[in-house]
């Protein structure tokens, strides 16, 4: 089955997070316009002007959540993606050379 979106990369979304939780002149870019704030951020479906409408047509924001909670949410995806990684790469806290 063919995805009718793209997900949005997870240093987009930090980025997108940390400009909601902090930049008043974006989070009112992002809740008249919100594919002209994606864009913004460097996602390049909303950027790229031979996309057309579609799905770009029923993205709106109805109401922006406070900053205190979208930098939770920020605090949150930072936490899981740096768990994530850790899984799948550990930190080597022995730096002993094994000769």
């Amino acid at each position: 089955m063919e995805k009718c979106y793209d997900e949005l990369p997870a240093d987009q979304a930090e980025a997108l997070l940390k400009r909601l939780s902090t930049d008043d002149a974006f989070r009112d870019l992002f809740s008249k316009d919100p594919r002209a704030a994606l864009a913004q951020i460097g996602h390049a479906p909303a950027a790229d002007s031979k996309a057309g409408t579609g799905i770009w047509e029923s993205l709106q924001v109805t109401q922006l959540a406070d900053k205190e909670t979208i930098a939770k949410s920020l605090a949150e995806l930072q936490q899981d993606v740096t768990q994530a990684r850790a899984v799948a790469h550990p930190v080597a806290l022995d730096l002993t050379s094994k000769n």
